[in-house]
């Protein structure tokens, strides 16, 4: 994924929820909402670090990236010990809130639209247009309600699930490695002073 699609990415992840009622215009109004925040933060005359800082709550809190990591690790994550499972989705939560936040800030200034949200079971599907002045990208949104307020179980990308796409990659490191050596891996990608590719 270029760096330029990958920031666009980060700027609509940044999107769902702020909380309220079970409805599909409730679950817009929390990704408007909170996609207007980040974007404040992202204009904001403070140093790149700061603004990071404040993102990375900002996804924290909106992200559902234990349901996410449990959708990309699939039926391995059940048969492990319940200390590598506490250990895998945090380190799910840092992979992911770090793969990306660090992008969102190449990114100014885009024009957003909304389109309609569909209902796909219990989830809400907010779709999103990020405009820019060379070209536009949808990003879709499966929210589901927890606990009174709208969080993202997934984030689909010109129509490429971000789970999806890292259950494919845990799928295939699996093949030829064990399970602590993925938490390794993993492990390695989110300590500060090391950037490796997973």
């Amino acid at each position: 994924m270029p760096i330029r699609r990958s920031a666009l990415v980060l700027v609509l992840m940044l999107a769902p929820a702020l909380g309220g009622a079970a409805g599909p215009e409730d679950a817009v109004t929390a990704v408007r909402k909170t996609l207007e925040a980040a974007l404040e933060v992202a204009r904001a005359s403070s140093t790149r670090d700061e603004k990071l800082v404040s993102l990375r709550g900002v996804a924290r809190d909106i992200l559902d990236t234990r349901a996410m990591g449990r959708r990309a690790i699939g039926d391995v994550l059940a048969a492990q010990p319940p200390e590598q499972q506490a250990e895998f989705l945090d380190l799910f939560d840092q992979v992911m809130v770090r793969a990306y936040l660090q992008k969102l800030l190449l990114f100014r200034s885009p024009r957003l639209g909304y389109r309609e949200p569909q209902t796909k079971g219990q989830a809400v599907i907010v779709g999103t247009k990020i405009i820019t002045t060379t070209d536009d990208y949808k990003v879709d949104y499966e929210m589901r309600e927890r606990d009174g307020r709208w969080v993202a179980t997934d984030v689909i990308v010109e129509g490429i699930s971000l789970t999806e796409n890292y259950r494919a990659q845990f799928a295939s490191l699996l093949r030829d490695r064990s399970f602590a050596e993925l938490l390794d891996l993993m492990r390695r990608k989110t300590h500060p002073a090391r950037e490796e590719p997973m």
